[in-house]
């Protein structure tokens, strides 16, 4: 097995002062589907993220014992993760396969302001004014066996208001 697996999707350049933020991580460990054959040799894996989905909810305006404050207003994001995997086969052809998988994660949030420059926050979303963007900021991957990979990709979503 290689040390170095190429990892494709990671983010060119990050916001560089995020005001509306989540950051997390995804560890999963990832199958090659029944009808591909075994691998030898992890290459790459490849990521993109989506926004599927977001809308606004009411919170408390409270201080959590940790220092969060919640303004009262949170953005639920639905996310979609969209994967490839490529890997030698193991077989005398050496030859490559691709693996597709794609994840859909649901609950991602972030806590926004009640108003921005004066303007409830539900007015901006409902003037197509709010951009939600997903941000890969590393990709880590390692073959375990001949049938499974561990990944964990670790992302920032921002919000920002236009």
């Amino acid at each position: 097995m290689p040390s170095t697996v190429i990892t494709n999707g990671t983010a060119q350049q990050l916001p560089e002062n995020p005001q509306y933020f989540t950051q997390f991580s995804i560890p999963e460990i990832l199958t090659i589907p029944e009808q591909k054959p075994d691998m030898e040799q992890l290459v790459s894996v490849t990521v993109k993220p989506e926004i599927v989905a977001f809308h606004l909810i009411d919170t408390p305006c409270i201080k959590s014992y940790e220092g969060q404050l919640l303004s009262g207003k949170k953005l639920i994001i639905e996310l979609n993760l969209k994967e490839i995997i490529t890997y030698v086969a193991d077989k005398p052809s050496q030859s490559t396969h691709a693996a597709h998988f794609e994840k859909t994660l649901k609950s991602v949030f972030v806590i926004v302001p009640k108003e921005v420059n004066g303007t409830p926050v539900e007015n901006l979303l409902k003037q197509k004014k709010l951009v939600v963007t997903p941000y890969i900021e590393d990709i880590f991957a390692m073959q375990r066996d001949e049938r499974t990979v561990f990944k964990n990709i670790t992302l920032l979503i921002d919000v920002t208001f236009c």
